[in-house]
């Protein structure tokens, strides 16, 4: 299945990736081919999870593996243990578990050209796996059970990245904790079994479930391509090219280093610029291509 089966709009969306949150709805019954909460409490209680597809979530943190688990295994009972305290459990990396999934994850990579990834998480009634964050990457949120809501604010950061305005190595500023406590969101969604979430890297997010059902969703994550991405890869086939002239192998002499290095500066810039505007662009294209099907 693709972008078809999961939102209204797929042509436009792939042509012009939205910047705003969306909402979309499909037949529950339609996800029960990727899991159902059955068979996610089965996977739990049959000790049948590694440690590398699970991770244990509470009041914003992560638990160490150390406090539930022995070498590559959960210690019998204690995912359950964990949900019975009001923990959420993300099942990590499924498109490498759930054939179905696979396919999926297949599909939307070769639509995109993007890295995709999918996780499940299952929060029991009147919880709270993660509170406000954001992330450097789009999600589609497929409810597959029970209601959670989502309360969402505006960005703080435009068009954040691992690299750079990442929540994940930056965290908030003081001044956006205190906007955070003080104002409400902008926006909240409250999620249905089939309702499809469309939710823009960097809008800040703190999700949690409402009413007495735990709810399970999955987390289709898109790592997106950015101008900076192929601006990486061309500059990484000009230097390529550059290591196989002489030239370009010679040793900068140290007084130059030290004293003048303008004029080593002045002279590697035109020589990039005149590499850069001989640069074979159908080869370039045709080595993008391939690329943004790799997985990341």
């Amino acid at each position: 299945m693709s972008l078809t089966f999961l939102i209204d709009d797929p042509e436009a969306v792939l042509s012009s990736w939205p910047r705003e949150p969306r909402r979309y709805h499909r037949d529950p019954l339609l996800f029960e081919r990727y899991l159902t909460l059955a068979e996610v409490d089965r996977l739990i209680d049959t000790n049948c999870l590694a440690t590398r597809n699970v991770s244990l979530l509470k009041n914003s943190k992560i638990l160490e593996r150390h406090l539930y688990a022995d070498e590559d295994l959960p210690r019998p009972g204690a995912l359950r243990e964990h949900l019975n305290a009001g923990g959420t459990i993300s099942l990590r990396s499924l498109e490498r578990l759930v054939p179905a999934l696979a396919d999926l994850h297949h599909v939307l990579r070769q639509e995109t050209g993007y890295g995709v990834h999918v996780n499940a998480y299952l929060t029991p009634p009147g919880a709270q796996g993660l509170k406000y964050h954001y992330d450097p990457y789009v999600t589609l949120i497929l409810q597959l059970s029970g209601p959670k809501a989502w309360p969402v604010h505006d960005p703080f950061v435009v068009n954040p990245v691992r690299e750079y305005g990442s929540y994940h190595t930056d965290g908030f500023t003081p001044e956006q904790l205190r906007f955070l406590a003080n104002t409400p969101p902008k926006e909240t969604y409250t999620l249905a079994p089939g309702d499809v979430f469309w939710l823009p890297r960097g809008y800040v997010h703190s999700p949690y479930t409402v009413g007495d059902a735990p709810s399970l969703h999955l987390t289709v994550a898109f790592k997106e391509r950015t101008y900076h991405w192929v601006a990486e890869r061309i500059a990484t086939e000009v230097l390529a090219q550059a290591l196989t002239d002489p030239a370009m192998r010679e040793e900068v002499p140290p007084s130059t280093i030290t004293e003048y290095p303008a004029g080593a500066v002045h002279l590697m810039r035109n020589y990039l610029l005149g590499a850069l505007l001989q640069l074979n662009e159908d080869e370039m294209c045709a080595q993008l291509a391939a690329e943004a099907q790799r997985p990341v």
